[in-house]
C-alpha cells in the first residue's frame, strides 16, 4: 500500500489568501481550511463560551439585619431640674444622648420630690413617667429639655367630641399669671423669704397676699400667661368651644371683665363658671373636661365622672429623678 509524498518539493494554495505556499507550512484552522502558518487565526473565545451560572451571593448561615429595639439608659439620681419659676420646662442631663428635637421619650422610674404647694408646680410621679412619653424641645450635648404640659393635646384628642364635650378652662395660674403675682407681692410684704422659688407659698399666704393687694384689682390686672393663647386655640381646634372655670363668688365681676378684654371673636368661650365653696365637683360629670392647676379641683372634678388634666408650671429651679430612673427612646 502506498504512502503519501512529503510534499518538500509542492506548493499549496491558501484558502485565505489565495496565494501560493510551500506545501510543508500549511497549517489547518479550526473550521477545516488550509492557510499558511502566517494567516493562521485561532477560534475566537466567544465560539467556546461555557455556560456560566450566576455568582453565589446567599449564605446558608445568614442572620438578617435588624432595627435594633430602643434600649433604656439609666439616669443619675438627679438627672431632672424643673426649671426656674413660671417656666415650664423640665432639663435633663444625659451627656451624649443624641436625641433630637422632636424625638419622642419615656422615662421611667422618677421620683418627683416636689413639695405639696403651691399646688400648680406639684407633679405626681405619673405626670413624669406617662407611657405616651414626651416630646424633646431643645437640645445640648449633654441635655435635652421636655413640657411636662404636652400630653394635653393627645388628652383632648382621646376625650373631645366637638358639639357634645364640654372643656373647661381655669384662669387662674393657666390663663393669668397669677401665681408669678402672688408670689411678688407676698414676697415685697413680707409674707414669704426672699428667694429664687414659690415652695413656701401656702394657701394662707395666698389668701393674705389678694387680701393686701386690694382683691379684685388685683385679678383685674393679672398678666396673661405666654403660653395662654395657644392652649385656648388647641381647645378650640379639638373641640370647636372653650369654658372658663374658676372660682367664685368673690371676684367675679373682675374675673368675667379680665376674660371679656382679652378673649373675643373666634377665642371667645362659650360660658364662663364659677364654682362656689372651691368645689369644681359639680361641673364634673359625663363629657366634661378640666385643665386646671391645682390637684384638688382636678379630683373634685373626676370624683364627679369628669375628666382632667393637671397644668404644672414650674414653681423654682428643683433637682430631682430618683435611684432606679430610666429613659427610652421610643420614636423620631
Amino acid at each position: 500500500m502506498s504512502s503519501f509524498s512529503t510534499g518538500k518539493n509542492a506548493l499549496s494554495i491558501s484558502d485565505r489568501s489565495g496565494l501560493a505556499f510551500p506545501y510543508n507550512e500549511m497549517v489547518t484552522e479550526w473550521n477545516g481550511s488550509r492557510v499558511h502558518y502566517t494567516e493562521f487565526e485561532s477560534k475566537h473565545p466567544q465560539l467556546l463560551a461555557r455556560t456560566h451560572r450566576g455568582d453565589r451571593t446567599a449564605l446558608q448561615f445568614a442572620r438578617p439585619d435588624r432595627v435594633e429595639p430602643p434600649v433604656p439608659q439609666l439616669l443619675t439620681d438627679n438627672a431632672l431640674q424643673a426649671g426656674p419659676t413660671d417656666s415650664e420646662i423640665i432639663t435633663v442631663t444625659l451627656p451624649g444622648h443624641g436625641y433630637k428635637v422632636s424625638d419622642i421619650i419615656r422615662i421611667n422610674g422618677a421620683v418627683s420630690f416636689f413639695p405639696t404647694y403651691p399646688q400648680v408646680s406639684h407633679l405626681e410621679d405619673d405626670d413624669i413617667n406617662i407611657a405616651a412619653g414626651h416630646t424633646v424641645t431643645a437640645v445640648t450635648p449633654n441635655t435635652f429639655d421636655f413640657n411636662p404640659n404636652d400630653q394635653i393635646t393627645a388628652f383632648l384628642t382621646a376625650n373631645c367630641i366637638p358639639g357634645t364635650t364640654t372643656v373647661y378652662v381655669d384662669m387662674d395660674g393657666v390663663l393669668t399669671e397669677y401665681y408669678q403675682a402672688i408670689a411678688t407681692f407676698a414676697t415685697n410684704i413680707g409674707l414669704l423669704p426672699v428667694g429664687p422659688d414659690w415652695y413656701d407659698l401656702t394657701p394662707a399666704i395666698e389668701f393674705q397676699a389678694i387680701a393686701a393687694a386690694g382683691g379684685g384689682a388685683y385679678f383685674a390686672n393679672l398678666d396673661k400667661r405666654a403660653e395662654a393663647d395657644a392652649l385656648v386655640d388647641l381647645v378650640i381646634s379639638k373641640n370647636g368651644s372653650w369654658a372658663v372655670l374658676s372660682t367664685g363668688p368673690t371676684y367675679n365681676t373682675e374675673k368675667i371683665a379680665w376674660i371679656n378684654a382679652r378673649y373675643t371673636g373666634a377665642r371667645a368661650p362659650v360660658s364662663m363658671d364659677f364654682a362656689t365653696n372651691f368645689d369644681k365637683g359639680p361641673f364634673g360629670g359625663a363629657n366634661k373636661l378640666l385643665i386646671d392647676d391645682r390637684t384638688t379641683y382636678i379630683d373634685q372634678f373626676e370624683a364627679a365622672g369628669g375628666k382632667g388634666f393637671k397644668y404644672w408650671e414650674s414653681g423654682g429651679i428643683i433637682n430631682f429623678g430618683g435611684s432606679n430612673m430610666s429613659i427610652t427612646k421610643v420614636s423620631t
